[in-house]
């Protein structure tokens, strides 16, 4: 082989292992910032979720790699908050139905005292003073980053099959399905109801069996589900409280990232979450006509009503509460806000 043939052959191979190097060097530099969920694609949650990720990924070029992972490929949102706190886990975003149990006061907002409130009521409350405060006691618990406003998964109302729920009269022994949560049992049994237990995918199975009456569900996850397949034909429109998610970064990976990083990600966060509430109101708008045209009755509870409900149902906070370990600063600046709104007790 002539010599510079052979000399060209040797600083290709040189430039080509620089490259390698480099890209080695650069892969290394890359972190992975993993989002669990337990809801799949076609979920409003990932839908904003993946907004999230989009924006994330433009500001943070190839300093992280964001990866979305649904359907509880990683975890489900109950477990959660321990792979956080594992460091097993960048990010996720469950249910404050989900973190109750570990930080109680995540369960603000579905205490007696917001029960029928407008959804624009508790957005304003915990968007302000008492969203810091109980974001506050959910980092220092949990160990995590709250990144800001809490996503949502909609108004909370109920749903029956045989028996039409026309008033809160109609509530009595009824066996009434929740998917979790000290205080949806809580709400269910001051109304009148047996609260049933059963996980929201194994729904069809139990109403087709006639495990349950009725069910605790916002209006997108019985059209996404298709419930009125499995005998649902009744709705009361009540607005128990209004679902929210909250956006947790594990505080062992947010304490390792430089300032540009950490203000990416919060920048982000609060892009997304704009649209994804808004997408959640379309969605929960349009499947009110998605029930109708499938035959769903529906009724609904005028202020009057939904305020004496609340009134009854205020009878069991202080020993929900209690039970709960709830902090009563909690407690009282969530009340002297909704006293502040207007909202009657």
């Amino acid at each position: 082989m002539p010599a510079f043939t052979t000399t060209k052959l040797i600083r290709s191979l040189g430039v080509a292992a620089c490259g390698l190097l480099l890209s080695t060097a650069v892969m290394a530099d890359t972190q992975k910032f993993r989002i669990s969920l337990d809801t799949n694609p076609s979920h409003v949650r990932n839908k904003g979720v993946a907004l999230f990720a989009e924006e994330l990924q433009k500001r943070v070029g190839d300093k992280l790699a964001v990866e979305v992972y649904p359907s509880a490929q990683l975890f489900r949102d109950r477990d959660v908050p321990k792979a956080l706190r594992q460091g097993a886990l960048e990010m996720g975003v469950p249910g404050t139905w989900q973190l109750e149990g570990s930080e109680p006061n995540a369960a603000v907002t579905a205490l007696p005292m917001f029960y029928g409130v407008d959804p624009d009521i508790t957005h304003r409350l915990m968007d302000g003073e008492l969203g810091t405060l109980v974001n506050g006691k959910i980092e220092d618990r949990l160990k995590v980053k709250v990144l800001g406003k809490w996503a949502d998964a909609g108004s909370i109302h109920f749903y029956s099959t045989d028996k039409a729920i026309r008033s809160y009269d109609d509530f009595k022994g009824m066996k009434i399905q929740y998917s979790g949560g000290t205080t949806f049992a809580a709400r269910i049994e001051g109304l009148g109801g047996v609260p049933v237990m059963i996980p929201f995918s194994d729904l069809p199975m139990a109403m087709s069996q006639g495990a349950v009456e009725a069910i605790a569900s916002s209006r997108e996850g019985v059209r996404t589900a298709k419930l009125w397949d499995s005998g649902l034909k009744y709705s009361f429109d009540d607005y128990q409280f209004m679902a929210q998610y909250v956006p947790l970064v594990s505080e062992r990976f947010w304490k390792k990232q430089p300032a540009d990083i950490q203000k990416a990600i919060v920048e982000a966060w609060d892009v997304a979450v704009i649209q994804q509430r808004e997408m959640v109101a379309q969605a929960e708008s349009d499947a009110a006509l998605t029930l109708k045209e499938h035959g769903i009755e529906a009724a609904s509870p005028d202020e009057a009503a939904r305020a004496g409900a609340r009134k009854k149902l205020m009878q069991t906070q202080a020993a929900l509460i209690k039970t709960m370990n709830i902090d009563p600063e909690s407690e009282k600046l969530a009340l002297q806000e909704l006293q502040a709104a207007s909202v009657k007790f």
